[in-house]
């Protein structure tokens, strides 16, 4: 074999080489852009499905969720045809005959020495600006005399006063943990329901937390007797989101009609319901509310002066309609 043909017998073989090398980085390359983007794929879909875990520890944290207060798009809203207006925020995006939510019976209950009425708290640890507390987070405490399990106590004394037998579970739910709180509330409920079958409602008792474009932390504020309160709101759920409900508009309809009870007498002292996709533990009884009690700008007093007036309207209004 002369030199020529040497030359281009390396030269081919050289070449050879050269489109191998090229065709296995490609396939190296697929591959890793393959698994990048499943990666990707991954990570999006855990970031728009998760909240960030949330530990309560002694030390303050910056952790817990808020929220930016915005005025309600007038676009998803709808109010109820009567005096006392109520205003629906449907965020939920399911159609509502409002006619048929007002106009729907409310229960007629029987009161008597059993309890009827459940008051738990999913997020326990949410807390009021101006107390003395130790913190476990932003505006969050494990002392149970000046977070939202105080004003549950506050609204079970009233109602228990008024002659409506009512039991208040003060397990701080949200204390192992931030995202899975309702799951372990829903084990609460179902435990209270198996031992007291009597029990028709259920109240959770949450504060807001709404900041303004600075940061800021707001109250949500009314007057009651000439003394300032913390609003109320009622987020109702419905079965928008996938899971079971099947008597969310019966929720819906008495929680209207309680608000528009209260506000016969406290124009100002709800927000605009807001209807939610989720369903919030709501399901396990006929007539389950989650009511949130003012905001972390509000004070304690605030929220315990708007929680007893409320159980004063609400064992009124059970109390008309009661069975005979």
């Amino acid at each position: 074999m002369d030199t020529k043909e040497r030359f281009r017998l390396s030269l081919r073989w050289v070449c050879f080489a050269l489109l191998l090398t090229a065709a296995v980085l490609r396939l190296c390359t697929e591959i890793g852009l393959q698994g990048a983007q499943k990666l990707w794929q991954r990570v999006r879909e855990q970031t728009e499905t998760e909240e960030p875990a949330v530990s309560v520890s002694a030390e303050p944290e910056e952790t817990f969720p808020t929220m930016l207060y915005t005025p309600p798009d007038s676009s998803g809203t709808e109010t109820l045809p009567d005096a006392a207006s109520v205003t629906i925020v449907n965020r939920a995006g399911v159609t509502l005959d409002m006619e048929a939510l007002l106009s729907q019976p409310l229960p007629k209950l029987k009161i008597a020495d059993k309890p009827l009425i459940l008051i738990v708290h999913t997020h326990a640890t949410e807390a009021y600006s101006g107390g003395n507390y130790a913190q476990s987070g932003t505006y969050h405490t494990l002392d149970t005399e000046n977070n939202v399990v105080r004003v549950g106590q506050a609204l079970a004394d009233k109602l228990n006063a008024c002659g409506i037998p009512t039991l208040h579970d003060t397990t701080l739910n949200d204390a192992p943990g931030y995202n899975d709180a309702y799951e372990r509330t829903a084990e609460v409920i179902e435990r209270y329901l198996e031992e007291y079958p009597s029990i028709q409602m259920v109240i959770d008792v949450h504060r807001d937390a709404i900041t303004d474009t600075n940061g800021e932390e707001l109250a949500m504020r009314t007057e009651l007797n000439g003394q300032s309160a913390a609003q109320l709101l009622f987020v109702m759920g419905t079965d928008a989101g996938g899971l079971e409900h099947p008597n969310w508009e019966g929720n819906l309809a008495f929680a209207l009609q309680m608000q528009a009870y209260c506000t016969s007498d406290a124009p100002d002292l709800f927000r605009e319901l807001s209807l939610r996709s989720s369903r919030y533990n709501e399901h396990l009884t006929p007539y389950s509310v989650l009511l949130e009690v003012g905001s972390a700008g509000n004070t304690l007093d605030e929220a315990i002066r708007s929680v007893e007036f409320f159980g004063t309207k609400l064992a009124e209004l059970l109390k008309i309609n009661s069975e005979s």
